[in-house]
């Protein structure tokens, strides 16, 4: 019965008549609204009453909206202020084409009867048949009834979804396909604002309505003389976050300076420096992850020390000891990533010397991953080599910087599923090795492991033990007085491959 009185109520809400024109203006709930009879746009907007987090449209049933069947009604913006729109406000309005939410917007679509039944919790825009455009400025998709979508698209809409364009940040794009808006056709809003910069405009950059900063380039960002040089500088009160993308190699000087609202900034892994004042005046810039996997060097008063303030800077785990010891980023709260140990462990990737010139190299499968970049530098500083792979196990590029007074070169590598065999290295060497994963865009995830090339007296040594090894598993073992010994023709070992006499 229950049930059939809920359909019963629907259909009547179908064919509900708009027995007067819709006034001028209005209040409702802790909103205030105008309409243009001339235009037909309604505009909403936050009361001087509101509660701090913004206006509400509070609406217990569809059938009590003022906009409900409103025919006249062509538009409606829903202004900056306003945090919440109550369930099915302007159902049924034939005529009304496009609606534009605002980025305060939060909550959408419930009834403020707690016992209300499930027929009255509706989209604010449900059965608005001539709706081609909706605009959502919040940075995530607005809280709804689960109800709501737990019905078929034709009882969700009233219409088709398709024919009506979801305007959207690139970056909620997500939020809202995981919260049911699939069915529109989604597109991208324009940024706030977008250009390019450098001497051949070789960088890009582009300011997100949500405050989001984004750059985009490879190489060093050029220096400026004044804060007033960067393209973006109209726009610096509004930022508050920044990316700096993978592939940029130096943050120029000043480029970052007087962000006075700039709480949280992105570096990528390739940062191999930041130039003088690049975050000059940043007093609010409390949280910087960084991912480089070489420690940037700074320029004077790059990231000055904040009174009263820590700046918390998060670094891969095998990185936290270098950057503790470089005297201006120690300046600064060195904390690990919080990335998922199962992807980044010192166990995962490892070297291992595999003669007096050889290393393996080897890491584990990283899911996204199309192409892994290793570097290979020795301790010394006398050779630094790179070589990329992609998940073919293809060489896409092969760099070797050495300096001139030490002209050996790598001779050959082996590939070998995700292990990788260097060959032609120095005996007796201490190396580190870099391995980035990366996708089209961005790195995934970063190891960092080292290892000692052999001499040729601790390869013999090294031959033994792992003779001594095989002979342990084959069972030529005994044990004396609670100690393992190996015997191996005709000499007895201890287990960690010591002669016992």
């Amino acid at each position: 019965m229950k049930k059939l009185f809920s359909l019963f109520v629907l259909s009547a809400l179908f064919v509900l008549p708009a027995v007067a024109q819709l006034a001028s203006s209005g209040k409702l709930g802790t909103c205030d609204w105008t309409f243009n009879a001339q235009t037909g746009q309604l505009v909403i907007t936050s009361a001087d009453d509101a509660p701090e987090w913004g206006g509400e449209l509070k609406i217990s049933n569809p059938i009590l909206s003022p906009f409900i069947a409103k025919d006249e009604i062509i538009e409606v913006i829903v202004e900056e202020g306003v945090s919440e729109i109550g369930t099915g406000a302007f159902m049924m309005c034939k005529n009304l084409t496009r609606i534009s939410f605002p980025s305060t917007l939060s909550v959408m679509g419930f009834s403020s009867d707690e016992v209300a039944e499930d027929v009255v919790v509706q989209l604010p825009f449900y059965g608005c048949t001539s709706l081609r455009t909706l605009v959502f400025q919040s940075e995530n998709a607005p809280d709804t009834d689960n109800r709501i979508f737990e019905r078929t698209t034709e009882q969700l809409y009233g219409f088709n979804p398709v024919l009506v364009k979801l305007y959207i940040d690139d970056e909620s794009i997500r939020s809202f396909m995981e919260a049911g808006y699939g069915a529109f056709h989604i597109c991208s809003l324009p940024p706030m604002s977008e250009g390019t910069f450098g001497n051949n405009n070789e960088f890009q950059w582009k300011l997100s309505r949500h405050g989001k900063l984004t750059i985009i380039g490879e190489g060093a960002m050029p220096d400026l003389e004044s804060v007033m040089e960067e393209p973006w500088a109209q726009y610096v009160a509004e930022i508050k976050e920044l990316v700096v993308s993978e592939g940029i190699t130096h943050i120029g000087a000043r480029s970052f300076g007087y962000f006075v609202n700039l709480e949280m900034a992105y570096l990528p892994a390739s940062l191999e420096s930041i130039g003088d004042y690049a975050f000059g005046m940043t007093s609010k810039l409390e949280t910087i992850v960084c991912a480089a996997i070489t420690v940037p060097a700074m320029g004077e008063e790059a990231l000055p020390v904040v009174e009263d303030m820590k700046r918390y800077v998060y670094v891969w785990f095998y990185m936290a000891d270098r950057f503790n010891a470089n005297a201006d980023w120690s300046k600064h709260q060195i904390c690990n990533l919080n990335v998922s140990t199962e992807l980044l462990t010192t166990e995962d990737a490892s070297a291992q010397p595999q003669s007096e010139s050889s290393l393996l190299v080897t890491w584990p499968e990283v899911e996204g991953a199309k192409y892994f970049v290793i570097t290979l530098t020795a301790e010394d500083g006398s050779l630094e080599y790179e070589i990329t792979i992609n998940t073919d196990r293809q060489v896409v590029s092969y760099t070797k910087r050495a300096p001139a007074r030490w002209q050996q070169t790598v001779e050959e590598e082996y590939i070998d599923g995700l292990g990788l065999t260097i060959r032609g290295l120095e005996t007796g060497k201490h190396y580190t090795v870099t391995i980035v994963a990366k996708d089209d865009t961005k790195t995934i995830v970063s190891y960092q492991v080292s290892a000692t090339t052999v001499s040729n007296e601790e390869e013999d040594v090294q031959n033994a033990i792992d003779e001594v090894a095989a002979d342990a598993k084959n069972g030529n073992k005994m044990i004396s007085s609670g100690v393992l010994l190996i015997e191996h023709n005709g000499k007895t070992y201890n287990a960690q491959g010591s002669e016992v006499r």
